[in-house]
């Protein structure tokens, strides 16, 4: 399965943080619900990291890779998303 690799490594990454209260996902396709909203973590995302993603709700990040998606890009996403959050 193409990706697969990918996904796990995001599914396990996002987990790791304390902001989150769930990681979910199916596919490449991964929601990522906060106990608070996400305006603020989009738009940093955004604007500061070059980082586009959709949204499920107020409090629910979701990214759709492309199927193409390299474990580089991956770990570069992971980096990005730590550095909006830590800030």
């Amino acid at each position: 399965m193409r990706g697969a690799e990918q996904h796990e490594y995001l599914m396990t990454e996002l987990k790791k943080f304390p902001q989150i209260k769930e990681v979910r996902g199916r596919g490449l396709m991964i929601g990522i619900e906060f106990e608070e909203s996400i305006k603020k973590v989009r738009s940093k995302l955004l604007f500061e990291e070059k980082v586009f993603t959709g949204v499920a709700g107020t409090n629910t990040i979701r990214l759709l890779p492309p199927l193409c998606l390299s474990m580089d890009e991956a770990k570069e996403f992971i980096v990005r998303f730590r550095k909006v959050l830590n800030a």
